[in-house]
């Protein structure tokens, strides 16, 4: 028989146990949906009663909103940045207004401005009055029971308790991408809303205009006192100058030039023009020497241009024709001619005396020329050294008129300045301007009552489905009419009608029910008293024997269709312990496991199996909540019941007590015309399910049966 493969399939399926245990398809859901329902019901009406108590509790709020916008236009009659530059609209310095617009300082002048701190909103403690419901919440909190009694508290704490509760209803928030800033108030009083935010960006608009006429103010002082610093020490500094000049006597003209320098420069023309002179009249000597010594003063200029000689050569001319006249008619010593010839000669000694006197004169000139021209580079010499002593005396001067000219010009600088920022006081304008003011709110902003209470609704469910859940995994199984638990009784009352009989021991007492969903609670909920009591039954009956498995028989006297139930529980429960597990439907003629587990009629069964058609892997089926596996006749068969007496059917129990650790037998009644002998015979034990209430002749008869057929071992499981 091809049954050889069964120990393979069981060690490859038995490391799925744990995963397969613990399944939760949405036939369960359904399933604790239905049977909770009543829970999920009173959550969540709990639940949306709770919130409309609470609702009705949350006072009403109102909201109100102003916009503020930077604006970076100026006022163009004075250059009002030049004290404070102008307001930077990055998105940083966005941020650092609204800093300031959300600070306890602005906060404390709106507080002080609108006298909030005798309005009970703000100030809890002039609230007075019975304690109202949050008194009452403040009583019931076990957190307070042990908390000693407040101590009253000091005037600065509770003014910044009056601020954090005024921070805690503003929210500051830059509008978008622009310049803009959105001031938003919640308070309980509309009008009260609307003035906090009114007040709130005047408070900040005002503070900027006070800002700048206090850096103008304390600009304005400081310009005033360094300026008459600096006058003093301009003064003190053009004294100096004066008295160093005096000491040194530096004199300079009316253009600020020094008189030494002047006179040199005139010296320097005189010099120059002295020079030129020497040297023109020393080359109109040197020329005359010459055209001396060569005959030819008469090429003179000084000679040619003078009147006497002029004259000298006039008559010298008249009287050399006479001679010329006087030659033809007379001879050489005609006292004429001598006489002609003697004036010839005095004329010539005359002329030559001029020319000597002439040359005479130009060399006086020259001689004269250069006296001046020595008395002025005396001079000059005389001038230079009174320079270089100058010099040395003006390089400290200098100095004491670059401090003068320094000193001044810081003193002219900050009169401007102190100019451009006087008077600024009038015309200041606030760096940021209101674009919206707050209007009065018309409708409460909070809470949201009708959607609050809407959304209860499906939290509620939502929280009722959770806690069914969680009611479904750790507590115990709902009481119904057909699955109720059953009280300890242990007593064999049946015994007492038939004293010849042995009664067999009572392993176990459960909750009568022929819904196959009770199966699942061993899965669903193992800690519940029907699934600790599958698991006290499967302990009594398992054997712990090396190489040995145990083959248990489920029977009934006259078929009671509970006992299906208890077997497909005791599969589970052996399966999610560990246990390679098989569950063997019994009744060939009507079977009824495959069809409540899901499965679909299939073509391979046991008759297959026996039969060696297929391999007991495709003959068994896995259960699709546990690792545990059924074999079941692929369909209904009158003489299938036959097969529990062949070699066969021993033989494959046989292997699977080999090779299985529990093999659950859902056997047919006991009282049935055949195959209840058999499977008495192959099963190391047979456990009776028999209903508290049913006839003791047939649980009796169904015992003797048993024992007459031989059966090993016998138990009894009573349901109720």
């Amino acid at each position: 028989m091809a049954i050889d493969t069964t120990a393979s399939t069981f060690a490859s399926n038995r490391a799925e146990a744990a995963a397969d245990d613990a399944r939760f398809s949405m036939a369960d859901f359904l399933r604790v949906l239905d049977e909770r329902r009543a829970l999920i019901r009173n959550v969540a009406l709990g639940f949306c009663a709770l919130t409309l108590l609470v609702l009705l509790y949350l006072p009403t709020l109102y909201s109100t909103s102003a916009v503020v916008m930077l604006d970076q236009r100026k006022n163009n009659v004075a250059d009002l940045t030049s004290v404070l530059s102008a307001l930077p609209t990055d998105p940083s310095s966005v941020q650092n207004q609204i800093q300031l617009l959300s600070s306890r300082e602005l906060a404390l002048r709106v507080i002080d401005k609108l006298k909030l701190y005798d309005d009970p909103e703000f100030n809890p403690s002039l609230a007075g009055g019975a304690p109202g419901i949050s008194g009452l919440l403040h009583s019931l909190n076990p957190a307070n029971w042990m908390s000693p009694p407040s101590a009253p508290t000091p005037a600065g704490d509770r003014r910044d308790a009056l601020v954090s509760a005024f921070l805690s209803r503003l929210d500051v928030s830059a509008l978008g991408l622009s310049t803009s800033i959105t001031v938003t108030f919640t308070a309980r009083n509309p009008e009260t809303a609307a003035k906090v935010v009114n007040a709130l960006v005047e408070a900040y608009t005002a503070d900027q205009v006070e800002t700048k006429v206090e850096a103008a103010r304390n600009a304005t002082q400081w310009l005033t006192d360094r300026m008459h610093q600096l006058a003093l020490q301009s003064q003190a500094e053009e004294n100096a100058v004066a008295q160093y000049k005096a000491a040194h006597n530096l004199i300079e003209s009316s253009l600020g030039a020094s008189y030494v320098d002047q006179q040199m420069g005139a010296i320097n023309t005189q010099l120059v023009d002295a020079q030129s002179d020497l040297a023109e009249k020393q080359a109109i000597l040197e020329r005359a020497q010459a055209l001396v010594k060569s005959g030819n003063a008469a090429d003179i200029s000084q000679i040619v241009a003078s009147p006497l000689i002029v004259k000298l050569r006039t008559d010298q001319a008249v009287l050399t024709e006479q001679l010329g006249e006087l030659s033809t008619q007379f001879g050489p010593r005609h006292p004429k001619m001598i006489a002609i010839k003697s004036q010839i000669r005095e004329s010539d000694e005359k002329i030559a005396q001029e020319v000597a006197r002439i040359t005479g004169s130009i060399a006086n000139d020259v001689a004269v020329a250069r006296a001046h021209v020595g008395s002025i580079q005396a001079s000059l010499a005389r001038v230079e050294k009174q320079a270089t002593g100058d010099s040395l005396a003006r390089v400290k001067l200098n100095a004491l008129e670059a401090n003068v000219a320094s000193t001044r010009t810081m003193y002219e600088s900050f009169v401007s300045r102190l100019r451009a920022t006087q008077d600024q006081d009038d015309i200041q304008n606030p760096e940021a301007r209101i674009i919206s003011r707050a209007p009065v709110p018309t409708a409460p902003s909070s809470p949201h009552r009708l959607l609050l209470f809407t959304a209860s609704i499906p939290a509620g469910l939502m929280l009722g489905v959770l806690l069914a859940l969680l009611a479904e995994r750790f507590q115990a199984p709902l009481p119904r009419e057909d699955l109720r638990p059953l009280q300890s009784s242990r007593a064999p009352v049946m015994a007492r009608s038939a004293p010849t009989v042995v009664m067999p021991p009572i392993l176990a007492e459960l909750s009568a029910t022929t819904d196959m969903r009770a199966a699942g609670l061993v899965i669903d909920q193992p800690n519940s008293p029907y699934s600790l009591a599958i698991s006290g039954l499967l302990a009594r009956m398992i054997r712990r024997e090396p190489g040995r498995g145990t083959i248990v028989a489920l029977a009934s006297p006259g078929g009671d269709p509970g006992k299906s139930v208890i077997a497909l529980g005791l599969a589970r429960s052996a399966a999610s312990h560990g246990l390679r597990t098989i569950l063997l439907d019994g009744d060939f003629e009507r079977p009824s496991l495959a069809r409540a587990m899901g499965f679909q009629p299939s073509e391979a069964g046991i008759y297959e199996l026996l039969s060696g058609f297929v391999p007991l892997p495709r003959a068994l089926a896995k259960d699709p909540r546990s690792n545990a596996y059924l074999l079941s006749a692929a369909r209904p068969s009158a003489a299938a019941q036959s097969w529990w007496t062949t070699s066969k059917m021993a033989e494959m129990l046989n292997y699977l007590r080999q090779t299985c650790d529990l093999v659950i037998i859902d056997a047919t009644p006991v009282l049935a015309p055949a195959g209840m002998t058999a499977i008495s015979r192959l099963c190391d034990e047979v456990v009776l399910v028999t209903h508290g209430g049913a006839p003791q002749a047939g649980l009796l008869g169904a015992v003797q049966s048993l024992t007459a057929s031989g059966a090993r071992k016998l138990g009894l499981v009573i349901t109720r």
